[in-house]
């Protein structure tokens, strides 16, 4: 071989070697996944209610792990996971999601971890450097100002905070929560909700951790509770509260009074079989997840059904007890499909004017 052709092949080679060993810059996650919406009628993706109607939700795609939800690694780290048959960081059993802005956050009590993803970015943080005895079943987070998670683990009864960077920042406060689960903070009042679970009750704390109100007993009746578990705001500045054992929604206004409920036991559309996680658009519209049903039901402010969504099975669109859903803001789902070990994602168009 002559000198320059010599070169031009070594020159060659070199480009070659460069690029298996570099990353692919990647796709903001929430770019493809609306790329998808855009392909819908192509791919055949599931939506409701089904065709001819206009779609309400659509089916955009899942989250399972890490591997394939950060940059295409480099050629020798993905020839050297083949070989050691490294299954990554992926969702274990996922039971509670927050979103704010491009940020998810979901507890994982399979894993005793909090995964971190930043879709836009498309990066995944895994917190379990906590303090000690931390995380040990973390099953409710809330999204705070500033990047900051707050976590309750049923276990250790209570409240945890972390920095954007998954940095401990220590327990919220010194109070002892009988089983915490779900978490919710009011952006207007600067203070987080909780759901004590086995005292039947919610409490209310500033970010300090110092305790602002307690609301609900043990009971059947107006006002009462039997076991809440999840917790959503909504635009009037109060919240509803999952009453799993009474199978119904109650609404707390902002002052902690609870104002209104609805729903009845039954495994049929409109009813609670399993109530569990629960988001509010800013219309006001109640997404309730049931886990025995697989289905996530949209109800309005007053309790009437408009739409439901799901089914059993491992396809797309389909659940296995599903444990909880966040809305972005941004017209995006987010499903918890806790026994599918993944997050579903699907597009949410409400009816124009509605």
């Amino acid at each position: 071989m002559d000198q320059p052709r010599y070169r031009r092949f070594a020159i060659f080679l070199l480009a070659v070697l460069v690029a298996a060993c570099t990353s692919v810059p990647p796709t903001p996650l929430l770019d493809e996944f609306d790329d998808r919406e855009a392909e819908q009628e192509r791919t055949g993706r599931p939506q409701w209610p089904p065709p001819p109607a206009e779609a309400r939700i659509r089916y955009l795609g899942e989250i399972e792990g890490k591997r394939k939800f950060e940059p295409r690694a480099p050629l020798w780290r993905r020839l050297v996971e083949a070989f050691e048959g490294s299954p990554g960081v992926r969702l274990v059993r996922p039971a509670a999601v927050c979103a704010r802005g491009s940020t998810l956050a979901i507890a994982d009590p399979g894993a005793a971890v909090v995964h971190v993803l930043d879709l836009y970015r498309r990066t995944w943080l895994v917190i379990e450097q906590a303090p000690v005895g931390a995380l040990r079943s973390p099953v409710g987070v809330a999204c705070l100002p500033g990047g900051r998670i707050a976590v309750t683990d049923s276990a250790l009864d209570g409240i945890w905070l972390f920095g954007i960077d998954g940095t401990a920042l220590g327990r919220l406060g010194d109070a002892r929560l009988r089983q915490p689960t779900g978490l919710v903070f009011d952006e207007v009042r600067q203070r987080l909700w909780v759901a004590e679970t086995l005292e039947h009750r919610l409490r209310a704390f500033d970010l300090s951790g110092r305790e602002l109100l307690r609301v609900g007993r043990r009971g059947s009746g107006p006002g009462d509770f039997n076991f809440p578990t999840m917790l959503a705001g909504d635009p009037e500045g109060g919240l509803w509260v999952t009453d799993a054992l009474n199978f119904r929604l109650q609404h707390v206004d902002p002052s902690g009074r609870l104002d209104r409920s609805f729903g009845v036991a039954g495994d049929r559309a409109g009813a609670f079989a399993r109530p569990r996680g629960l988001a509010v658009d800013s219309e006001g519209r109640i997404f309730s997840v049931d886990g025995l049903m697989d289905a996530v039901q949209i109800f309005d402010s007053e309790g009437r059904l408009l739409l439901a969504f799901g089914g059993r099975g491992t396809e797309m669109g389909q659940f296995w007890l599903p444990a909880d859903v966040a809305l972005d803001g941004q017209g995006h789902v987010y499903v918890v499909d806790s026994f599918n070990q993944r997050i579903q994602v699907f597009a949410y168009r409400p009816p124009a004017g509605a």
